[in-house]
């Protein structure tokens, strides 16, 4: 039997990278795989 991934995009307006790594420690076998950051306006 496979067991289906979820691939997970978060947005938020600050603290973005805080909250990921909070999801990745909180679900087993999760990670943060990359982090993409905006220029600032």
């Amino acid at each position: 039997m496979t067991i289906a991934k979820n691939t997970i995009c978060l947005w938020y307006d600050k603290d973005a990278e805080a909250a990921a790594r909070f999801y990745a420690e909180t679900f087993p076998d999760s990670s943060v795989k990359s982090v993409h950051r905006a220029p600032s306006d």
